[in-house]
């Protein structure tokens, strides 16, 4: 089965995003509830297993997040630290009714990635 009718099973559905965490090699907001991203992302790894027999990335260790900053080298988290801990944000909200797959790379030492497919959710 290929990923539409999988991802047509899952109901579009809301999210609140924030508050953002420090993370070793980014600053991150997380999502909430997380429950309806991982099964999108269940829906898409199914997929992906029916097509190619295995799925290349492993399942453990997935948080759902939105990535606002990476970091592109060593250097003190403190100052990054404050910065956050002073930040007086209300969670921003969403409503997610499609999945874009993307092809993604870090080729030039930076994430680029360009879409591929949208499916919508429902």
């Amino acid at each position: 089965m290929q990923p539409r009718p999988r991802l047509a099973a899952i109901p579009s559905f809301g999210l609140q995003i924030g508050p953002a965490v420090l993370a070793p090699e980014a600053v991150l907001l997380h999502v909430h509830p997380d429950g309806p991203v991982r099964a999108v992302r269940n829906a898409i790894r199914d997929a992906i297993g029916h097509v190619l027999g295995e799925v290349p990335e492993k399942a453990e260790g997935f948080t759902p997040h939105v990535s606002v900053a990476y970091s592109a080298g060593d250097g003190p988290a403190e100052p990054i630290q404050q910065v956050l801990a002073n930040l007086n944000l209300a969670p921003a909200q969403a409503r997610i009714s499609s999945a874009e797959l993307i092809v993604i790379h870090r080729d030039n030492q930076m994430y680029e990635w360009e879409p591929f497919a949208k499916v919508p959710l429902g």
